[in-house]
């Protein structure tokens, strides 16, 4: 996956409507690497900076091991 499509993500999401699409833009920008194993989402569940202020509304699966 290409930046362009990392961008094509970011870009998809923030157009939701309410605060979700933008959280999930917020957590895609800030740690998605298309190079590296793992889609958007599963990468965002694997976060590990429990200080940042979007840490717990990250989108995580239900039941997932990273909520």
């Amino acid at each position: 996956m290409s930046s362009i499509t990392r961008l094509n993500v970011i870009n998809r999401e923030v157009k939701k409507p309410g605060l979700r699409g933008k959280i999930n833009a917020k957590c895609c920008e800030c740690i998605y690497d298309p190079y590296q194993e793992g889609s958007w989402r599963l990468q965002v569940e694997k976060c590990t900076s429990p200080l940042c202020p979007l840490y717990e509304v990250r989108p995580v699966s239900k039941g997932s091991k990273y909520d």
